[in-house]
């Protein structure tokens, strides 16, 4: 059976532009979908979900990331052909000696309609508390050295204004979901808005600047080649100001076993960060489980320093996903 979402897809895998640098990302994106659009909110296939996912990035250099996220969202409400979610979102990246690190927690709500037995709009927004901060016991500076050695006690003579700050920020995003009722063709794409109101998270002193406006456009989905296997295809392009990111990828799924309580499935993928790295990827699913496992594989210039050598990411993701009745569905098989 041959499908209108083929070509969209396809279409994945031919987009390519220039990529420069980029701030807190994951390279298994599309297990972090809060991360990207607040309207991914309740866009899953069950009624609750969890995931966390950790990230370790440029150990063999001394100023390498770590990456800790953790969110959760469910399906509130339905009326009819709309669908109310909310969802919770906790994230923490941090780096070098003094510990400098960039922390959010938020919620996200999200209004969804289904347009037909096949797609569906979503449209979301998020409330996120984000904070800097670091840790200025840890740094050592020269006025610290003293004839007798090294004095912790010393003072530093630096200009630290506060070691921590704290600012609010608004996200909006729109998401579309294509659900294919015959066959596992599907395709997800939206687009997202995050510090709208262009918070200040400053550690004092003249740093006043303010967060720069973060965009992010994602689209992933799947066409069932033959029984048990499907071509999947995903890419991401994130801006904020002059920084740009753009992750392409595409591999296979095959499907194990199938049944009630017995499913299971293994995906392997390949991507590239666009100007900075490789991605391999190996993805396994057990019934409500899914076990994400990837490595960025450094080319950019940086890779004088790390000699390729780039960052190891884990991914979980639980869901509920309730045992279907045998009845007549009237509407929103999307849902």
């Amino acid at each position: 059976m041959r499908s209108p979402l083929l070509l969209p897809l396809l279409g994945l895998l031919l987009c390519a532009l220039p990529v420069h640098a980029q701030d807190l990302h994951n390279s298994q994106f599309y297990l972090n979908p809060l991360h990207l659009n607040p309207g991914a909110t309740g866009v899953f296939d069950g009624e609750w979900r969890v995931s966390g996912l950790y990230r370790s990035q440029w150990r063999s250099v001394p100023v390498g990331y770590r990456t800790y996220a953790a969110a959760a969202d469910w399906k509130a409400l339905q009326r009819g052909k709309s669908l109310f979610s909310a969802g919770l979102l906790l994230q923490n990246d941090e780096a070098g000696d003094a510990q400098l690190a960039w922390s959010q927690g938020g919620i996200s709500v999200a209004a969804a309609h289904a347009l037909s037995k096949t797609s569906m709009l979503s449209l979301g927004f998020g409330f996120s508390g984000l904070q800097r901060k670091a840790d200025i016991g840890n740094l050592r500076f020269k006025n610290q050295w003293t004839n007798d050695g090294f004095d912790p006690l010393a003072p530093s003579r630096e200009p630290f204004g506060a070691s921590s700050g704290l600012s609010a920020s608004l996200s909006a995003g729109l998401v579309w979901h294509y659900q294919d009722n015959e066959t596992r063709h599907r395709l997800t794409a939206g687009l997202g808005a995050f510090h709208l109101n262009r918070p200040v998270v400053s550690l004092g002193g003249a740093d006043r600047a303010k967060t720069p406006l973060r965009t992010a456009l994602f689209a992933q989905g799947a066409y069932e080649l033959r029984e048990q296997a499907d071509l999947i295809g995903f890419m991401l392009v994130q801006t904020a100001k002059s920084a740009k990111e753009i992750v392409i990828g595409a591999g296979m799924r095959q499907i194990l076993t199938t049944g009630l309580a017995n499913h299971s499935a293994a995906q392997l993928t390949f991507a590239a960060r666009w100007g900075d790295a490789l991605i391999p990827a190996l993805q396994f699913e057990r019934n409500n489980w899914t076990l994400g496992l990837s490595y960025d594989w450094n080319i950019s210039r940086f890779d004088e320093a790390t000699d390729g050598r780039g960052g190891i990411e884990i991914a979980v993701i639980w869901r509920v996903v309730p045992v279907p009745v045998t009845k007549t569905v009237k509407c929103c098989p999307v849902f």
